[in-house]
């Protein structure tokens, strides 16, 4: 018999070769570490886009910083020009437009169509204003003349191209601010879920 009034109460001791009461198990830390892989592919679709259109654009950037040429229309201006790449024509604020074109190089001249193409960003220039755009057929210092204007013409680099590289980069940026963002989320989130997990294994 016990001592006393009645049986002992409280948790069974174990004896030898007994296991104890068993430990909780532990939770998984939430969200798991696979998730790193977001912000990383983000930053990887951003560096990777961004040097891809770089360098396909780049030498099509490098034409659009040439210099800003003015001359005669009639005697003609010699400009710098390369083929397939565009070039913005003003004239003098005031005076009419040109209704044709000609371009001129090692004794070979044609005529060039006068489009109205990427007008949109024409920068505004001083005492000037612009009148149409014109794509080159020839590379090389050729000789630009046009007819039915009056007063000096200025020829400047289609420079469209970087307003699209300006897109890419800050679109690259925002890709990249995501994933810092996604990334510091991320392990501010696994960090309390240790703690959580760790206070529940002390309690």
């Amino acid at each position: 018999m016990w001592p006393g009034s009645g049986p002992p109460t409280g948790p069974r001791p174990a004896w030898r070769g007994q296991e104890g009461p068993p430990r909780a198990r532990e939770r998984p830390v939430t969200p798991g570490a696979g998730w790193y892989a977001l912000p990383a592919l983000l930053l990887l679709v951003a560096t990777a886009g961004c040097a891809a259109v770089f360098a396909l654009l780049w030498d099509e950037s490098r034409i659009a910083h040439g210099p800003a040429v003015t001359g005669d229309p009639v005697s003609g201006l010699r400009v710098q020009l390369a083929d397939g790449h565009g070039y913005f024509l003003y004239v003098r604020a005031g005076r009419s437009s040109p209704f044709a074109c000609s371009v001129e190089l090692q004794g070979r001249s044609g005529h060039i169509q006068l489009t109205r193409q990427n007008s949109w960003s024409a920068a505004e220039r001083p005492a000037f204003r612009y009148t149409a755009t014109f794509v080159s057929p020839v590379t090389g210092a050729a000789v630009l003349r046009c007819g039915g204007t009056e007063g000096p013409l200025l020829v400047v680099p289609d420079d469209t191209v970087n307003d699209y590289l300006g897109f890419v980069l800050r679109a690259a940026a925002g890709l990249a601010l995501s994933a810092a963002a996604a990334f510091a989320v991320i392990a501010v989130r696994r960090g309390g879920a240790r703690r959580r997990a760790a206070a529940r294994v002390r309690t």
